[in-house]
This record gives structure tokens, sequence and C-alpha cells, in this order.
């Protein structure tokens, strides 16, 4: 079916964009013949139009990689009849949403001091963007940005609310999410830093960031470890002191 084709209400959502397509018909190709995974893409495009019937508006356009993109990707999962162990698929999601920043690591170095700084105006930027958009997609993503701590070099902020966890969680996707969650931790590796992160709106009241390069002291103090949800969380190492990332 082509896109345009859909059965969505243009005037509240967007279309996933074609690199979700791409992802996906390969994931498809992965675990199926040609002829499954061409009707399974199918099915997949009108699950993909049937979640958004009841989905609030999000954001329009400019949000389709960060929300309508992750329901693309939740689509394919509840429609494939073989659920392939998530870890086998997260460097691909990944590839999809966020591999930009494999480009970015290449130049861009959050030990360095005046990269942090500019990573620190980038967030502030994000979060002032997204005060304008909440007002017209009160469903979108509400930010909140924390100053900045030029001592020490560490860029925090949150997100009290998550459109992704939200679709989660009305569909019972839950297990699915951190398949979108986990990328944050893969994308800050990229730039030669740690994000230090104890929990995400999908099992706690937000998702909490505190970034810093992976040479900073701070780092050593914590490690990032998967727990059985599936999450990649933060946890102090013994007799390692704390900073205060809530």
């Amino acid at each position: 079916m082509r896109e345009k084709d859909l059965p969505i209400d243009r005037s509240r959502h967007a279309v996933y964009t074609k690199k979700a397509k791409q992802c996906v018909q390969k994931l498809l190709h992965r675990y199926y013949d040609e002829t499954t995974a061409t009707g399974l893409w199918e099915k997949i495009q009108l699950k993909y139009a049937e979640f958004l019937k009841e989905e609030p508006a999000l954001g329009g356009v400019k949000m389709t990689v960060s929300i309508y993109d992750p329901i693309l990707i939740f689509a394919w999962y509840a429609t494939v009849p073989d659920k392939p162990p998530l870890e086998d698929v997260q460097q691909d999601v990944y590839d999809c949403f966020m591999s930009g920043f494999d480009v970015l690591g290449k130049v861009f170095d959050l030990n360095r001091r005046l990269d942090n700084r500019l990573a620190n105006k980038i967030f502030k930027r994000a979060n002032d963007l997204r005060e304008k958009a909440i007002r017209e997609f009160p469903a979108s993503f509400r930010m909140g940005y924390y100053a900045y701590d030029r001592t020490n070099g560490i860029v925090r902020y949150s997100f009290t609310q998550c459109p992704n966890a939200e679709f989660a969680k009305r569909h019972h996707l839950e297990n699915v999410l951190p398949l979108m969650c986990n990328c944050d931790h893969l994308a800050m590796q990229k730039l030669h830093a740690m994000l230090i992160r104890e929990g995400t709106c999908g099992t706690s009241d937000c998702c909490d960031y505190c970034i810093i390069g992976d040479r900073n002291p701070l780092a050593g103090n914590y490690e990032n470890v998967k727990n059985e949800q599936g999450y990649i969380v933060s946890r102090k190492k013994k007799g390692k002191s704390q900073y205060a990332v809530r």
C-alpha cells in the first residue's frame, strides 16, 4: 500500500518516515520469505493506521521521527506472528532513529568543555521548542530543563510526559518500549558521553537525563545495566558518592 493511501487523518497525524519503513521491511525480510514479508508489511501499515484512530494529535510532521516512527515499530511487533528477542533488533532500531549520532561522534566529544556547553545550549533550545509545541499538542512531549552545571560539565533535563510511553501503556506494549528508550544510551556513547538515568516515563514519574563526558570523574561512580524490564538504567557503584540526578 502506498503511504498516501493510508487511512489516516492527516489533519491530526503524520506518516512514518522512509527510514522507519526501510527498518521494518529489513526486519521482515530477515525473518520471513518475500511473499510473507510483503503480506505482513501491508498488515503492519493497516495496524499503524488503526493505532492512530484513537490517538490524540501528537505533534504533526515535525515530530515524525520521535513519535510516529516508534508507532510503526510498535505496529510491526504487534503484527508479526513470531516475536524476535528484542535485543536482536536493538541495533536496527537505533540505526533507524539515531544513526546521525554516529557521524556527530566523529567531531563532537562531550569531554571537551566547549562541546559540553554547546550540548547544553542545544538541549535548552529543545526545551524552548517543546514548551511551544505543548500548547498546540497537549499530548506531546513535556520537557523540563535544569540549570547547566558549569563547574562539573553536567547537562540535565527530563521528560515528565512521553507520548511513546503513553502509547505503549494504552496498547499494552510496554515490553517493546525499551527498544526506543535504550537508544538514548547508545547515542550518548557515540558522543563520548555517559547518560546517567535512573528511570523513564515507562516505569516512573519522569525520564531523567544527566549527561556527562565518559571521562568525567562522576562516570566512575555509576554503571549502566539492563534491568528485568529490558531498560538500561544507571546504578551507583558500591562505595561511590552519588550525584543527585533528580
